[in-house]
């Protein structure tokens, strides 16, 4: 296993649990986060049906909360409703995914190239931690580990090129991808963490071109793995 520099500093910071009376304050947008996971995380796949009645009664709320839930989540694309079809979770599609590697190719080769030459110590810290995290998680064939670690790598990048508009478009980009990813081979995921490896390497020694090059590289290989994972859910 590769050595990186700065160790392995934490990649995440822990959330602070909320009192009681602040999750009954707050319990409207806690069903909203935690469908959002749900679906994220693959839990709740492309295509299925969320019943109200069902989610209520998992939350032991009433259902307006649960139909405002649904309503945010729809807004912002996680969902989809049709009259006398009920609420389903948006299904994966070939032409959503070429969107959004197609804003990805015009977006991320640029931002790696500005980490690259704005990092500082603590992103490399974060960069390698996520490696050798996303390395652990496909020895023990953890896919939900694997898709958050390789979320969080391509934020990193962002966050390290020190511009927060890029950083906020590339959260949105990688939540909205995670979903793709769930059925990629591991093959391909060993892959991945290599070009990540590379990635690293190349921001750590501030090689501007090869940051831009590798990434390239990286985006092409990763839209052929979900692309992949598409057909294979389809099969299925």
């Amino acid at each position: 296993m590769t050595t990186y520099e700065g160790g392995l500093a934490s990649a995440s910071v822990p959330q602070t649990p909320a009192s009681e009376d602040q999750e009954r304050t707050n319990r409207p947008q806690t069903v909203y986060d935690a469908l959002f996971q749900d679906i994220v995380t693959g839990r709740l796949r492309a295509g299925e049906r969320l019943f109200i009645d069902e989610i209520a009664e998992r939350f032991g709320v009433s259902k307006i909360p649960v139909r405002e839930a649904m309503k945010a989540l729809e807004g912002r694309g996680w969902v989809e409703s049709a009259p006398r079809r009920g609420t389903y979770v948006r299904k994966l599609s070939m032409e959503e995914l070429h969107e959004l590697f197609e804003l990805r190719q015009i977006l991320e080769p640029s931002i790696t190239a500005l980490a690259a030459h704005r990092r500082r110590t603590q992103h490399l810290q974060q960069l390698a931690a996520l490696i050798e995290e996303g390395e652990a998680a496909i020895a023990a064939d953890d896919f939900v580990t694997s898709s958050r670690v390789n979320s969080e790598f391509h934020s990193v990048i962002a966050q390290a090129a020190d511009n927060t508009l890029a950083y906020a478009v590339i959260q949105d980009l990688e939540l909205r991808l995670c979903r793709y990813f769930f059925v990629a081979s591991w093959e391909e995921r060993k892959e991945s963490m290599r070009q990540h490896e590379a990635l690293y390497k190349a921001i750590r020694d501030q090689d501007v071109d090869a940051a831009r090059r590798l990434t390239v590289e990286h985006l092409r290989h990763t839209e052929a793995m979900a692309a992949r994972s598409i057909s294979v859910r389809d099969m299925a």
